[in-house]
């Protein structure tokens, strides 16, 4: 018998099949990669494991003891840590507290103990090799790849016997701590289930994984067996090719910019230099935290500018910029209200009459960005809150499409979303560009910098340190230029 045996389970909403007959088995101290579509069941398994929901049928044993469903202090007691992509922190509490709340040290008054929590904090930190977290910061004051790792250490603390991640890297600027951790845990016994869509990462720390479609298990894999090809395709259900769009051969800087950016300082970003030209998708490459956040969001006029000229040729477009957030959840989404709703509230002008939505133009409208992201009609009356992460990207998309803006501004735009939803955002980028706007795009994966960008600029300490262009937009001269290396492929100045 497994150490850990998922066996039949089964989850049904209304007409929704999320589970069908599920099974998922782990020795003691594997780590299991499991992969699948956004929508594919996965975050109801974790829900399930989570006690957070109860099947319809099946059961789930850990170590010889079936798991009691529908009750998260049993899950807990079970040894099951969780750690979900959607970071599940109040944003008014202490680092302190989160990493405490099961083992709060109380003073004789049944208070908590301040001095006491911030000192056992700092031996958890420790312990994760973490010491570098604030532990008397609110979660609102760190930065999500904090948020993350507070999150998994958490989840880490539970996992006696098990522990489920969720898309751990997608705010992470590398894997090496979280994998050390990881493999640290499975020595002593730990079994883990890591949840990805970046497959270069199930290879790498999974000896073997599990494929789930439409709630179903469709296949097991041993790490390193399967083509990404392959493994896509048993994802989908179908043939495909994990393509970029087509760039454009033409040079796209032999018209005048879109966007030109002169000396601007913003946050952390000093004195920079740069234009966006008409059909340009520019990338901009950088490690956690060295500006890229501030430059975005200043260009967004979200983050005060405290230096320096931006200037939009808006031409035919309706607005000059329109940004596609890091957070969609926190930044982007009206979570309770619907697919439909969130679609269109940035133009609930146009729908309106003596200040009355029309209901008419509202649907004919949110039905007509649904169908230019790819959105399923089903989705648009559903609480947003209720669509897997690739759709509601799709959505973010559709509203920040639909306003028609001379810049399109994406931070991270295809983070914890599955691969053939990447694949259709890229193309929704290229066209975007292609219709003679332009587009800069800040992503994690370099990669994907790579694959979909004209030109990539990359970033440290708050400056420019290469441009790369053309044969030039190599994951390897583009890291150099990241980490501030010196590169022959650079061309540093303005740019």
């Amino acid at each position: 018998m497994a150490f850990v045996e998922i066996q039949n389970v089964s989850k049904r909403f209304g007409a929704t099949r999320a589970l069908q007959r599920t099974s998922l088995a782990l020795d003691r101290g594997e780590i299991h990669g499991l992969l699948g579509e956004n929508g594919a069941g996965k975050s109801t398994l974790m829900k399930v494991l989570s006690g957070v929901i109860t099947p319809d049928e099946g059961t789930v044993v850990i170590d010889g003891e079936m798991l009691q469903h529908g009750d998260p202090k049993a899950a807990r007691e079970a040894g099951i840590g969780i750690a979900f992509q959607e970071l599940s922190s109040p944003p008014n509490i202490s680092v302190a507290m989160k990493l405490c709340l099961r083992d709060t040290p109380k003073n004789v008054l049944g208070m908590i103990a301040q001095k006491r929590l911030m000192s056992h904090a700092r031996t958890v930190l420790d312990e994760y090799h973490a010491p570098y977290i604030p532990v008397d910061a609110l979660i609102s004051e760190v930065d999500l790849a904090t948020k993350q790792q507070i999150e998994i250490i958490a989840g880490m603390r539970d996992a006696k016997r098990l522990l489920v991640l969720d898309e751990p890297t997608a705010a992470l600027p590398d894997t090496a701590w979280l994998f050390a951790r990881m493999r640290h845990l499975a020595a002593q016994g730990t079994s883990i289930i890591y949840i990805s869509h970046k497959l270069k990462e199930i290879e790498e720390i999974c000896s073997q994984g599990t494929v789930i479609r439409n709630g179903r298990n469709v296949g097991n894999f041993k790490a390193g067996q399967e083509s990404e090809k392959e493994l896509v395709e048993l994802m989908i259900g179908r043939s495909f090719e994990h393509t970029y769009p087509e760039k454009r051969d033409a040079d796209v800087r032999a018209v005048e910019p879109i966007v030109m950016v002169n000396r601007l300082s913003a946050g952390k970003v000093e004195d920079v230099s740069f234009s966006i030209y008409p059909g340009e998708v520019l990338g901009v490459a950088a490690l956690e935290g060295q500006g890229q956040h501030d430059l975005f969001y200043a260009l967004a006029g979200i983050t005060p500018r405290t230096g320096g000229q931006v200037q939009i040729t808006r031409g035919s477009a309706r607005r000059d910029t329109a940004l596609v957030p890091e957070e969609r959840k926190a930044e982007a989404l009206f979570l309770q209200l619907s697919s439909l709703f969130n679609l269109t509230v940035s133009t609930l002008a146009d729908l309106s009459r003596a200040g009355l939505v029309s209901k008419k133009r509202e649907r004919a409208l949110g039905t007509a960005r649904a169908d230019g992201v790819h959105l399923p009609h089903t989705m648009l009356d559903k609480p947003v809150s209720a669509l897997s992460g690739g759709n509601q990207q799709k959505v973010v998309f559709g509203r920040a499409l639909s306003q028609d803006p001379a810049c399109l501004i994406l931070f991270d735009p295809t983070r914890g979303v599955d691969v053939p939803t990447k694949v259709e955002l890229y193309d929704l980028i290229r066209s975007y560009a292609q219709s003679g706007r332009a587009v800069l795009m800040y992503s994690t994966e370099i990669p994907e910098l790579v694959g979909v960008c004209d030109r990539v600029l990359s970033m440290h300490s708050g400056q420019f340190t290469g441009e790369f262009t053309g044969s030039l937009v190599s994951e390897t001269d583009i890291l150099r230029g990241a980490l501030n290396l010196e590169s022959m492929s650079a061309q540093r100045g303005t740019l």
